[in-house]
């Protein structure tokens, strides 16, 4: 038998390198070969990561849907529900669900039929990759010294809430909750998110990250267990 392609085309380099580290092993073991792409926002000057529209997203899609015509590999997506694009597909039909778990459905389920390839399985990340890390804060806290007081209070400010809930506001959204209490993780995302968020390991990120971790279950329906 052989390793089914799946490509994960992920926002940004902190994804990228969660996905190398953690759900390309895991997702190994039932022979995907995980295949993490980071977005190109501008294919002239190579510039990658972030997405400021739409268009662009899809248009990087379109061509790596082409690229790998193969009936049996798969795409699927790790993209911020935090600052979604204005001009992404179901906005005024997600608008109107008062659940956000409805919020959300709604917009992948218009994302895919743009996309309009049965290979895709699109995924928005519930609101953004940081959150995974209110899982565990104090993996973070291990990783960037001095930032305990900060991560502590910062824990205390977000207790009750599921990290799944922590809303998606301009000062409120979870990374924007972190770089209040430590604002050096704005330069260590990519050197500490990752491993953070590693860490603490799927089995927990799954069972507090509910939507994340349905996620995780589909593509592993995709594969075969080894052995």
């Amino acid at each position: 038998m052989q390793f089914t392609r799946l490509y994960v085309v992920v926002e940004g380099q902190s994804e990228r390198e969660f996905v190398k580290e953690l759900l390309g092993p895991h997702l190994a073991l039932r022979m995907l070969d995980v295949k993490p792409k980071v977005v190109v926002t501008n294919r002239k000057l190579n510039k990658r990561g972030g997405i400021n529209n739409y268009g662009l997203l899809r248009s990087d899609l379109v061509r790596l849907l082409a690229e790998d015509r193969a009936l049996d590999c798969r795409f699927t997506t790790m993209i911020d529900l935090y600052k979604l694009p204005a001009d992404f597909p179901g906005r005024a039909i997600a608008a109107k669900q008062k659940v956000r778990a409805d919020k959300v459905t709604a917009l992948e389920a218009a994302f895919r039929d743009d996309l309009g390839d049965p290979r895709f399985i699109p995924h928005l990340q519930v609101h953004e990759f940081e959150t995974l890390l209110y899982c565990d804060l104090g993996q973070l806290a291990k990783r960037i010294d001095g930032s305990s007081p900060g991560i502590a209070a910062l824990g205390q400010e977000v207790a009750g809430l599921d990290p799944e809930d922590i809303n998606e506001g301009l000062t409120t959204a979870p990374s924007k909750r972190i770089v209040k209490h430590v604002p050096i993780y704005d330069n260590l995302k990519v050197r500490v998110g990752a491993p953070a968020a590693s860490a603490i390991g799927l089995s927990t990120l799954r069972t507090n990250c509910p939507h994340f971790g349905a996620w995780v279950t589909t593509l592993e329906q995709l594969g075969t267990p080894l052995g």
